[in-house]
């Protein structure tokens, strides 16, 4: 059956622009003259239209915001914390693959007093230097020098590290959830926005220690609850490689994160806080080799895309293989049939919508 297209392009341009940013400047990333958008052939009826405003992101002017709440935020917590704690920023916005629904931003506090280091890694990587460049034998080595253990109790220092940083933001906004187990929940009011406040600890691996490069440190989250440090994330890895694949793809990748997003929270049948979430989505994009989508036009993208969702859902071996953009875990492991349920629904989408545009004899290939 044919949806309202009507609609959900009213409903979609709302959420993407929610403030009434002018569309020239919203649109301003994809109005550059890039074959992505360019097709005399395309009839751009509803259900293109909708296509290719899920594929845009959110005004920038809107995000940006987001970033200036998120630096409020962060102004208030270093007055107190001094040089003690060093602030990152994690998320689909830092990527600009954000949908409005998920438009909040990560904000980071990280102990500046210890942090953890692959010392076993390390030392395997030494112990094989065949398999290293010079440059990066220096690094470990000089890492391995310079490391110094901490004496103090680290979990201690993030639990009052948490406590004050609670005691702070309720000191200064009026709506702050401190019972969350792995973030402060903070609304800011002008400009209004939710932001979460993380508290973690650096995690050094090897790949950090060889290069050196800032965004292959990762985290280790503190958790209230359990008074406990998770397992190693690598947001900032995420961020860059999506970053650099989009532009060598020419732009398309995001705009396929976001139009999946889009799917997912216009489906009635698919409940938004389930099993598939925005990090699950990035890893199915990214997965999908560039050469299959560099050069192609919007509207071919879906087509790429149901190719992936089927080949997931046939193919156990395939969806196995399929590795978080970090490239830290498969994204499908242990007992992931509520997953499968999901893109089974998001494929059913997906052949509609193609079904629509081949009904309107729209270029679909």
């Amino acid at each position: 059956m044919t949806k309202n297209y009507a609609e959900l392009i009213k409903n979609l341009r709302q959420r993407s622009n929610p403030e009434s940013v002018l569309i020239a400047k919203m649109f301003s990333e994809t109005l550059s003259g890039s074959k992505l958008y360019e097709n005399s052939e395309v009839e751009y009826s509803d259900v293109s239209i909708y296509i290719r405003d899920s594929m845009r992101g959110v005004a920038p002017e809107f995000t940006m915001n987001s970033k200036v709440a998120a630096n409020m935020v962060e102004a208030h917590l270093k007055k107190s914390h001094g040089s003690h704690v060093h602030f990152e920023r994690q998320g689909s916005v830092m990527s600009n693959t954000h949908i409005l629904k998920d438009n909040d931003v990560d904000l980071v506090q990280i102990t500046n007093k210890s942090s953890k280091f692959d010392s076993d890694g390390l030392e395997k990587a030494l112990s094989n230097p065949s398999n290293l460049k010079t440059d990066e034998i220096q690094n470990l080595k000089k890492h391995k020098a310079n490391f110094k253990e901490y004496k103090g109790n680290q979990l201690l220092d993030l639990e009052a590290l948490r406590d004050k940083s609670e005691k702070i933001l309720k000191s200064v906004y009026k709506e702050v959830d401190d019972k969350k187990d792995n973030s402060i929940y903070v609304k800011v009011s002008n400009p209004e926005r939710d932001i979460d406040v993380v508290t973690a600890t650096y995690y050094k691996g090897v790949e950090y220690l060889k290069s050196n490069q800032k965004h292959k440190r990762g985290v280790r989250v503190y958790n209230k609850s359990t008074k406990s440090l998770g397992s190693p994330d690598f947001p900032f890895l995420s961020i860059e490689r999506i970053n650099v694949r989009d532009m060598v793809a020419g732009r398309r990748l995001k705009n396929m994160i976001r139009f999946l997003k889009n799917l997912k929270y216009d489906c009635p049948r698919i409940n938004n806080e389930g099993a598939i979430r925005s990090f699950h989505i990035n890893a199915i994009c990214y997965n999908i080799s560039i050469k299959k989508y560099e050069n192609l036009h919007y509207i071919d993208l879906v087509c790429v895309l149901n190719e992936e969702l089927q080949e997931i859902l046939n193919n156990k071996e395939y969806r196995e293989s399929i590795k978080s953009v970090d490239d830290s875990e498969s994204i499908f492991f242990g007992n992931y049939s509520d997953k499968l349920k999901e893109i089974d629904l998001l494929q059913q989408e997906i052949d509609s919508i193609l079904a629509d545009l081949s009904n309107q004899k729209l270029l679909i290939g």
